[in-house]
């Protein structure tokens, strides 16, 4: 005998209640059969153990633990060598139900649970080998009672035996004779899925993988076993998500009822195939090229004729790598599952619709052209996802919007996304049509019109939110594009370029006119025109003069109180803003104004004049024409915008315009030099009230512009001139120093004739004697920069009228207070030689 075992002596002392007696012997057993094993044959380790196995498995319900770990130790060695037989196995198998297979928690040891369930592992293991697993077929209530148990153990080793154990027992399991307990073993392993753990989770789903081959597939446990795994999907342990796409391998190649799960099964696999982890892609994707070639194999007739005609997209993504015929042809017959996939890119949890959209990218990249009739079913909610607030979601909708721009059939979806766009002015909508139609290879004539002038109408160009009129940029960019590959005539070209100035400079305009916009858009803007100005081989400003007001005349609904925040109102600020004022349209443009100042509320036409008098500082540089020309409707602009809000008028709004109009006129006198001096003295009548008008800024702006009333005579300048030597007392000091600057800068024209000629340098002498007095009065001023600007003007006027300074100076004297830097001036300021006259700027001959 092999053994040298005296089994009635073992069971005597086995049946003491020595402890240490008892663990000796079982651990002495325990090693003697792992020794024997080797040596001893098969029947007579049987022999021995039939004369022990009642009072070893007794041992597992002795009261010290001690002793119960050995003795499921010591059987463990022992059915490590026995042949597999039923009686064995049922013995076994019914004294672990006793410790393990009951509601209430027997054993209170984890280690020991634990031995139970690798136990039972251990027996499954070797009668598979055996291939006498058939003899659990008698076994099954209990050890699915044994399983449950240990999946619901509190220990998480047990819990992981207890899966391992499911695993091996349904690798070898006869599916009739198991399925009738796979429903009970998998809500045990169901509530295993949120476990802590990762490893438990990851052990819960290979068993549910396995479980799920011998299931009933009729009923509804097939579905809520996906719904239970999906979320799992988004795990935040990569190690889970691929144990979930090794399960949806294992179903695509073994699941009997697979056809009819495709579009169950086929998620839990793309979505492995889009994971950021390199650890769960690189395991599954060879896989999946597997059940591709599998799929291919069970259709060949079919597949093998549509691969001879199937080639990729011209567009075809360069970084993405095409999948083969079978794995396209696997996701094609699945295409019900769109709908599921598109209404989850709407949950309310962040991680679900982002998990949603790369799923639904891997579909288009394997349905491609077959899932074109699915379009205009999933359009809404693309577009949709295209203006998710989490940037991480939108920028995926994106990536699908333009796969699907690649590979849909152009043809078949660009009406249907015409037809969104007409149908939903909304920047959703026109976000997803952007990148599908950027990416597509498609677009005619047609087409790209009907496309600008939808984007012209109001509903799109009108827009006042940034994001929206960032995409309808690229959009036209897009149009541009595209039309440098169409067959299309000058003509035609001309008409499709003037709807896409016509747009982009109205939503450049109200891109301009919102405070919370940047200039991002507006800088776009202004490449994309100047794209189109060198497609026309023309200028900026001649597409402007030909266009613009077009532009304007869209410009509606302004005889209304409207605020400034207004659109119509916006858009007519930001067009001012952003062309200025040009010849071709300037009527147009004082008929619109003259509306917003007879109907719009008094912050909209504060802020239509603010914006006039900036533009008007580019007169010269944007009127473009004869001198003649430009006079006339300098005349014309100022008569009938700037003049009649120059005079009095009472309310703080009134106020506000006169200041405005002053500063339109002081804009206009520098932007417009030489057209000026023509217009100006028209309004000399109105300057001596501006001067000193009770608003400071329309002081200021008063001051600003009086030096350029030119060409007029003594008695039309004379106001003038008293009226600034006032604003020397100013109480802005500001202005005093604007108004000690001006007055040497006034220039009178004096007549022709002698006699007159005489008496108006007469007359005008005793204004410079008086500007001199009051000059030298404030140059006693503390304040140093009034005192410069003074000693800068007294220099112009006496090196123009040496004689009154003399006589000025000489006057002044005894009443300075401080004589010697009045001396110190006039010696300074004398000039012997005669004055240049180059520098006279106070009189002309």
């Amino acid at each position: 005998m092999g053994f040298d075992i005296d089994t009635q002596k073992i069971c005597s002392e086995l049946e003491s209640t020595d402890r240490r007696l008892k663990t000796t012997i079982l651990e002495e057993l325990r090693d003697k059969c792992a020794n024997g094993a080797k040596t001893a044959s098969a029947d007579e380790i049987a022999q021995v153990f039939d004369q022990l196995y009642l009072h070893l498995l007794k041992c597992y319900e002795d009261k010290f633990e001690s002793v119960r770990d050995r003795a499921v130790q010591a059987v463990s060695a022992f059915l490590a060598g026995l042949p597999p037989t039923d009686f064995h196995l049922m013995n076994v198998v019914s004294t672990l139900a006793e410790r393990m297979g009951k509601a209430e928690t027997v054993e209170p040891s984890e280690e020991i649970r634990l031995l139970y369930i690798k136990q039972l592992n251990l027996m499954v293991c070797l009668y598979a080998k055996m291939g006498s697993v058939g003899v659990f077929r008698e076994c099954y209530p209990l050890v699915a009672k044994i399983l449950i148990k240990s999946i619901k153990d509190d220990y998480p080793l047990v819990q992981r035996e207890g899966c391992s154990t499911v695993v091996n027992l349904a690798r070898v399991a006869d599916t009739q004779e198991f399925r009738p307990f796979t429903e009970s073993l998998l809500l045990p392993l169901y509530s295993m899925l949120n476990h802590k753990h990762a490893q438990a989770r990851i052990s819960a789903i290979e068993a549910i993988g396995r479980l799920s081959l011998h299931m009933d597939a009729s009923g509804d446990a097939m579905r809520r076993l996906f719904n239970e795994v999906s979320p799992l999907l988004m795990d935040t342990m990569p190690l889970v998500r691929r144990e979930v796409g090794q399960m949806g391998i294992l179903m695509l190649m073994e699941l009997l009822d697979r056809y009819s799960f495709f579009e169950r099964i086929l998620p839990l696999v793309l979505c492995c195939l889009k994971d950021e982890s390199p650890e769960v892609l690189n395991h599954i994707y060879p896989q999946w090229l597997k059940c591709g070639v599998q799929y291919f194999n069970e259709n060949e007739a079919e597949l093998s004729q549509q691969e001879i005609s199937d080639l990729p997209a011209e567009n075809y993504p360069e970084d993405i790598k095409r999948p083969t015929i079978g794995c396209r042809g696997l996701v094609q017959r699945s295409l019900r599952l769109l709908q599921l996939i598109t209404r989850e890119t709407s949950d309310w949890k962040d991680n679900v619709r982002l998990h949603a959209l790369k799923l639904l990218y891997q579909f288009v990249l394997h349905a491609e052209a077959a899932m074109t009739a699915k379009f205009f079913e999933i359009y809404g909610d693309l577009a949709h996802a295209c203006i998710d607030p989490v940037a991480e979601v939108n920028a995926e909708a994106a990536k699908v919007a333009d796969l699907m721009g690649r590979l849909l059939s152009y043809d078949a979806w660009i009406d249907h996304g015409f037809d969104g766009l007409e149908r939903n002015a909304r920047e959703s909508y026109m976000r997803c049509f952007y990148h599908m139609f950027t990416a597509s290879l498609g677009g005619t004539y047609e087409q790209l019109m009907r496309l600008a002038n939808l984007l012209r109408s109001t509903d799109y160009s009108h827009t006042l939110k940034p994001g929206f009129q960032h995409y309808i940029l690229k959009l036209l960019d897009t149009i541009v594009d595209k039309s440098q590959k169409i067959n299309a005539g000058q003509n035609e070209l001309e008409d499709l370029y003037e709807s896409v100035y016509v747009t982009g400079i109205k939503v450049m305009a109200l891109s301009n006119s919102l405070e919370s916009s940047s200039n991002e858009d507006v800088n776009f803007g202004q490449m994309l025109i100047e794209k189109l100005v060198t497609l026309l081989n023309s200028s900026l400003a001649k597409t402007h003069e030909r266009w613009f007001h077009l532009a304007l005349k869209d410009v509606e609904n302004l005889d209304a109180a409207l605020e400034d925040n207004a659109e119509p109102v916006m858009l007519l600020d930001g067009l001012i803003n952003m062309c200025h004022i040009r010849a071709t349209y300037v009527h147009d443009l004082i008929e619109k104004v003259k509306i917003v100042f007879a109907h719009c509320c008094d912050s909209a036409q504060v802020k239509i004049f603010s914006s006039l008098s900036l533009a008007t500082l580019f007169w010269s540089k944007t009127m473009n024409i004869e001198r003649e020309r430009s006079t006339q409707m300098l005349s014309e602009f100022v008569s009938q915008i700037v003049e009649p809000y120059l005079t009095w008028k009472a309310g703080s709004n009134a106020e506000a315009m006169r200041s405005l109009a002053m500063a339109t006129l002081c804009a206009l006198a520098q932007g417009a030099e030489s057209e000026s001096v023509e217009v100006l003295p028209s309004l000399a009548k109105h300057m001596p009230s501006l001067l000193e008008d009770r608003n400071v800024t329309t002081r200021h702006y008063a001051v600003k512009a009086v030096v350029y009333f030119r060409e007029m005579s003594v008695e039309e300048l004379k106001p003038l001139a008293y009226a600034t030597m006032q604003r020397m007392d100013d109480p802005s000091a500001g202005i005093r120093i604007l108004a000690a600057l001006a007055v040497g800068k006034l220039k009178p024209k004096f007549s022709e004739t002698d006699t007159e000629m005489e008496y108006e340098k007469e007359v005008w002498d005793v204004i410079v004697k008086r500007a001199m007095g009051l000059l030298l009065l404030y140059h006693e001023s503390p304040e140093k920069e009034m005192k410069a600007a003074v000693e800068v003007t007294l220099q112009v006027l006496a090196r123009s009228h040496p004689e009154a300074w003399e006589e000025r100076y000489q006057r002044a004297l005894p009443m300075a207070q401080k004589k010697d830097q009045l001396h110190e001036l006039y010696n300074r300021l004398t000039i012997n030689e005669a004055p240049d006259p180059g520098n006279t700027l106070t009189s002309e001959d």
